[in-house]
């Protein structure tokens, strides 16, 4: 039990699987060869770098074509994809070994091997601009100790370590393609999986073709999936319901209706378990990867004003306005769902007086200019209204930002804004919400945020492998990050999905991933 709790890191039941982590289909209706399944996606990934990816959409492409050591299922269980079994933890918590599939081929011809997985976690630990180093930061040392074996050497137990080897941590990338690409291997990107990369056009679409290399390649029915971007919801809607698209994702919650009143689609829906909410910059001087430094604004300087930033906001309002009230209003990065959420903490309720006391106390004369950044989406820019009229009734003046979704969040990474409204799809593991995003020497620190208490018991629930005292030390975590402010947590997603009833063998699970790798057309 120890072993598994140090693995897991979490409540979840572990289960294992005999193929990859999408090994059933939604539906037993016989599904037939062939065919192109188009997907529209609310926004445009980012490069397809598994070392240096962060998007959301980025993820969904992903899915279908760079498979991991290990997935989650449909109740967010882990279960081994490319890995033979669970991993084998040592007494002391500091030796993991995993045990590989083998007879598998990348989709350029390669094997897939042990050396394989070392060249990627080495790659993920040591490159200047990995995003995936504050995942697995207490690896030490990759080894292989023999052909489909691999051995982590860490240097603390590590709780999160299963979790994070579950995302883009645990995608395995060919070798000989690192080799031939290196820094620019977004620009044809190899791993194992039912679908290759095939071709991008910046600002159109991502295509992926049938792998003929795939080990379950049997069970493919498709002949090629295309990613449309497509970040007008309206657009969205009106190709799924025209049927040029066949799945429309992420559907904002004011189109669920219309979906549901659509004879020719069926309507998916899966809670979140990430969160949106707004960055403010209190320390991102020099961008990611750089020590914190002082920023010339306001509410670097005062966490009062934070404070009475987040007081102005109310949250149920928010979701009604906005949302149709169909979002969940949260003030934590941990999701309702999860077994760490702490059912007895209350969020500060919205206080327009007690904002207008601590601008008082910061200070700072009213009206306070303040520059919200945006995603340039009809739902980035209706919240960032709602939130806009909001606070100017205590004060605050907000001038609206927006732009395309990639270079936002370039923008928001160099430290180049004052506030940001983001979004996190969310991981199985609290960990994974919270320390890259607010650990002094995390990956993804974009506002700059260094509290040495965040930081103690950050590092302290890595370590630990006892369920209660992680649970009791996020309790602790959540009510310090809602006092310093850094990122205001406003809600949490339940992602909506139109498809196309000609489609089945979807599969959609509570990680917001659409899994099509065996879906196809019905016969």
């Amino acid at each position: 039990m120890r072993r598994l709790a140090l693995v897991l890191g979490s409540l979840l039941l572990v289960v294992a699987c005999g193929g990859g982590g999408a090994s059933t289909t939604s539906s037993s209706t016989q599904v037939k060869k062939g065919g192109t399944l188009t997907i529209a996606l609310n926004a445009e990934p980012d490069p397809l770098d598994p070392t240096t990816a962060q998007t959301m959409v980025g993820r969904e492409v992903f899915v279908d074509f760079c498979e991991k050591l290990y997935d989650v299922n449909s109740k967010l269980q882990i279960v081994p994809q490319l890995a033979a079994s669970l991993p084998q933890v040592s007494a002391d918590g500091l030796t993991v070994t995993i045990g590989l599939r083998q007879g598998i081929k990348f989709n350029d011809g390669t094997p897939f091997d042990a050396q394989a997985v070392k060249t990627t976690l080495d790659r993920d630990l040591t490159l200047p601009t990995s995003l995936r180093r504050s995942e697995i930061s207490a690896i030490q040392k990759v080894s292989v100790t023999g052909p489909n074996t691999v051995q982590l050497s860490l240097s603390r137990p590590f709780s999160p370590l299963t979790a994070a080897l579950a995302d883009r941590a645990g995608m395995i990338m060919s070798p000989a393609q690192l080799q031939k690409l290196g820094a620019s291997f977004a620009s044809d990107p190899v791993c194992v999986g039912p679908f290759q990369f095939s071709k991008r056009v910046p600002g159109d679409q991502i295509v992926l073709t049938r792998s003929s290399d795939y080990y379950a390649k049997d069970r493919v029915h498709l002949d090629q999936i295309v990613f449309k971007f497509v970040p007008d919801n309206n657009v969205r809607l009106a190709n799924v319901q025209s049927g040029a698209i066949q799945i429309g994702d992420q559907m904002v919650a004011t189109d669920v209706a219309k979906i549901q009143s659509d004879s020719g689609l069926t309507l998916y829906r899966s809670p979140s378990i990430g969160y949106q909410g707004i960055d403010i910059n209190v320390g991102n001087a020099n961008g990611l990867g750089r020590p914190p430094g002082p920023v010339n604004n306001p509410f670097a300087r005062s966490r009062a004003l934070r404070q009475a930033f987040a007081l102005a906001i109310n949250r149920n309002t928010l979701n009604t306005v906005a949302f149709a009230g169909k979002y969940v209003p949260v003030c934590s990065p941990i999701a309702p769902v999860s077994p760490y959420y702490d059912q007895g903490y209350k969020c500060p309720a919205s206080n327009p007086g007690q904002a207008r006391k601590l601008i008082a106390q910061s200070g700072v004369q009213t009206p306070i200019p303040v520059t919200l950044l945006v995603a340039n989406t009809p739902i980035q820019l209706r919240q960032a209204q709602v939130v806009q009229s909001m606070v100017k009734d205590v004060g605050f003046d907000v001038t609206i930002q927006s732009e395309e979704f990639v270079t936002s969040l370039n923008q928001a990474n160099s430290g180049n804004y004052e506030m940001y409204q983001v979004g996190w799809s969310g991981r199985i593991d609290p960990d994974q919400n919270i320390y890259q995003f607010w650990h002094t020497t995390a990956s993804q620190n974009a506002t700059g945020a260094s509290l040495p208490q965040v930081d103690t018991l950050l590092d302290e629930a890595r370590t630990t492998t006892s369920e209660s005292r992680r649970k009791q030390l996020y309790g602790q975590l959540v009510r310090l990050l809602n006092q310093d402010s850094s990122i205001i947590y406003l809600y949490d997603l339940v992602n909506y999905m139109g498809v196309s009833k000609k489609i089945s063998g979807i599969q959609y699970f509570p990680d917001s991933l659409p899994r099509v790798a065996f879906a196809g057309y019905v016969s």
